[in-house]
This record gives structure tokens, sequence and C-alpha cells, in this order.
């Protein structure tokens, strides 16, 4: 473990007295965090800033990881299995960004401030090299995500979803070793059969179907971090998958499009995963 230094120790305690003039910022900032609630804090840290949660909603993909509400602050934050803040929701109240975009700001001024960005589906546009994004109905913007910008999160690219090719910047028939390069060894590995293996990224909450020869066949994501251009994620709804995809083959309570190279796990009639594959014939 790296010893703190004088200078971080100062850094880390102005940071915690001017607590007060934080909350009055009111500041969002992309990629880093909302007032004093940063990405990687754990949650002795933002229970001591916030207060005890109002709600607390774990993953129905990974048990370690959970949304905590605060209702009164307007935000629910997002930890992730490794426990430290990988999100937060700002859901209502005075937060704005620099640019002074905040809740209820108008849906013109968003893309004014920041242009097209990328799409996820109707009302949801991603600006991954800010950190940011934001849910627009009726014009008007109903709530603000803030997650680590596309440069310290490599190869998750434009974080679309394209059945039968790739997720972001990882696609079928890529060398894993340079998914390792990038992300490190997986947490875990198992065996699949035909010499195939599910190598598991649990921060990322990825797996990669990987060939003995070390070629990637597949991937399979446990969160909404990823989409499809029509705006289909893991949390969307069964109903909302056959709109979209059309009739399909169940089995085991899975929606399987072999065709187009896609497949959706439910769990209580919802997305909990989404597997990629080369297409069937």
């Amino acid at each position: 473990m790296k010893s703190i230094n004088f200078f971080k120790i100062f850094v880390l305690s102005l940071f915690f007295v001017c607590g007060a003039v934080c909350w009055a910022s009111g500041s969002i900032v992309g990629g880093q965090g909302v007032g004093p609630i940063r990405l990687g804090q754990n949650q002795g840290q933002v229970v001591g800033l916030l207060g005890k949660p109002d709600r607390v909603q774990s993953s129905p993909n990974d048990p370690n990881a959970k949304m905590l509400f605060f209702n009164s602050k307007g935000l629910a934050v997002f930890m992730g299995s490794n426990g430290g803040v990988i999100g937060i929701s700002v859901l209502n109240g005075s937060w704005k960004t620099a640019e002074n975009i905040g809740i209820g700001s108008s849906g013109e001024a968003v893309y004014k401030t920041y242009g097209q960005g990328l799409q996820r589906g109707q009302g949801n546009v991603n600006y991954a090299s800010r950190g940011l994004a934001f849910s627009i109905r009726n014009n008007r913007v109903i709530s603000i995500y803030v997650f680590k910008r596309e440069d310290d999160r490599p190869l998750l690219g434009d974080r679309l979803i394209i059945p039968g090719r790739r997720v972001g910047d990882i696609s079928i028939g890529m060398a894993n070793s340079k998914v390792v390069n990038e992300w490190g060894q997986a947490d875990s590995a198992t065996p699949l059969g035909s010499g195939n293996s599910l190598y598991r990224y649990r921060e990322e909450a990825v797996g990669l179907i990987v060939s003995s020869n070390g070629v990637i066949q597949g991937m399979v994501m446990e969160t909404g971090d990823f989409i499809t251009k029509e705006g289909i994620k893991v949390g969307s709804s069964k109903e909302e998958v056959l709109r979209v995809f059309g009739p399909c083959n169940v089995s085991n309570g899975s929606l399987l499009y072999e065709k187009k190279g896609i497949g959706f796990r439910l769990t209580q009639g919802r997305v909990s995963q989404i597997t990629v594959l080369a297409p069937g014939r």
C-alpha cells in the first residue's frame, strides 16, 4: 500500500472542511462527482456526507452492488461490487453542471451545450468523453448520471451493443490478450466445454467467452453501461425486447435471437443479462 504524504492529507482535510461550501455550489462534474460525492468513495464516506440512505436497492445481478437513494438530496449513488462509487444519479434538486444544466433544463440546452452525444434509446443521451448522461422527457431533463469518463474506462468505447459483432470496443474475434492488457486478469474463469471458458470481470460486470486459443467468441453483460441502438439494456422489460427484436425462441426464461447473435436472460420480467455471440445460421 502506498503511503499518504502530508500534502495529500492536507488536501483531503480541506475537502472535508469545505463540505458545506461544496453543498452550496451544487456542482455536477462529469467523470468526477456531484457536490461532495465523488466516484470511488466508499459507502462509509458517502453516508458520512449524506447521512443514512432512505432506501437501498440491491443489484439483481451482483449481490455486492447496490443503489443508495437519498431522497432529500435528490441523489442515488451506485455502489459497485468493489465497494466504491461507480455512478451517481441526480434525480431532483438544485444541482447544476458548470454550464448551468440541471434537472428541468431543456433538451435544446443540453444539445446546444454538449452536442448530439450518443443516443441511447428515446430521450437518453450519453457523453462518454465527459462522463455525463441525460434522460430527457417532454423536452426536459429528468435525470443526470455521472460516471467515469471514457478515457478512464478503456475498451468501453461508445458502449453500444451490436448483435453478433461487438460490445463497445470488444468484438468477436478479438484476441483476449488485448482485454487483459487493459483490464488485467479476470476475477474468475469457468470452463464451458468445447474448449471455451467464461472469464468474468466483476467491476465491469462483463464476461468474455474465450476459446482455448485465446480468441473472444462472445460477450456477456450484466450492466446497463451497454445498450443497443434501439435502447435495450440490462433492466429493460421483456415487452420492450419483444417490441424491438420481435418474436424469438424462448429457453429457460431467456429470449434467444440466434440469427441476430444476441440473447436476453430475464429475471422477474426484466433483462438481467445480455449475451452477444456470432450469428447462427
